[in-house]
């Protein structure tokens, strides 16, 4: 199926495009969401302007903005047209809902092409390891990827693009088997407590990927009660269409 594509605009400097420093964008699949939700965090001010391409068919996204203890959340929705960003210094989170699953066990895959219209300094990759998922496979482009732990005890599969171009698409993908047809925080919900273990972390080569954590729990009801916030009105928008 063809896909169209609209930018998510951030209003700043009109003059030109600003480098970002380090971006990174993150693909959690059937986490929390019963689907794929895609994080893009980096730091900027309000007088940078920074766009990116995204699918069309996102209607809705979560956006965040918290600078030292003020947190900033909006729910905002996409009808086919750029979005203009809140002019605030801080760290911007976005979140991107896509695919939505049955809640059966099954073969999941996924594709999505990334693509930014400013220059990236330092531009980080990574595929978060649903629980007890089942010949996960994930690439981008030709970059090598390497599994690492981070502080909350998540598995990703993670790779490090220096010096991105804008304008150049980046093509992503995974596949995987769910064998329970949970989101990772159902399934860890189900299991005991008496299971748990805690292995070592995997350290990569590049200290860079560790001083630069994906999924932070601050604060996770938070981005709970969001997010059901999100499906709601992205199931209020599906209906509205449907009629």
């Amino acid at each position: 199926m063809k896909k169209r594509f609209v930018s998510i605009l951030f209003i700043g400097c009109i003059f030109s495009q600003s480098v970002i420093d380090t971006l990174s964008v993150t693909i959690y699949p059937e986490y929390y969401y019963q689907g794929i939700m895609v994080e893009y965090k980096f730091d900027t001010d309000s007088s940078n302007q920074h766009q990116f391409i995204v699918p069309t068919e996102i209607d809705s996204v979560l956006y965040l903005v918290s600078n030292n203890d003020e947190l900033f959340e909006e729910v905002l929705k996409i009808e086919d047209q750029p979005i203009a960003s809140i002019e605030r210094d801080g760290e911007h989170k976005i979140y991107l809902f896509l695919n939505r699953y049955s809640q059966v066990p099954g073969p999941r895959d996924f594709s999505y092409k990334f693509e930014s219209l400013s220059d990236v300094k330092t531009l980080i990759i990574a595929f978060q390891l649903p629980f007890a998922s089942e010949e996960f496979i994930a690439s981008v482009n030709d970059i090598n990827l390497e599994e690492i732990r981070d502080q909350n005890g998540l598995n990703f599969l993670q790779g490090l693009i220096d010096n991105y171009q804008s304008n150049k698409p980046i093509n992503l993908s995974l596949s995987y088997f769910n064998p329970h047809g949970l989101t990772s925080i159902q399934y860890s919900a189900n299991i005991s407590a008496d299971n748990s273990t805690s292995p070592s972390s995997i350290i990569t080569s590049r200290e860079k990927f560790i001083n630069y954590p994906f999924l932070t729990w601050e604060p996770m009801l938070i981005f709970l009660i969001l997010t059901l916030i999100l499906v709601f009105l992205y199931e209020i928008s599906n209906r509205r269409k449907s009629n």
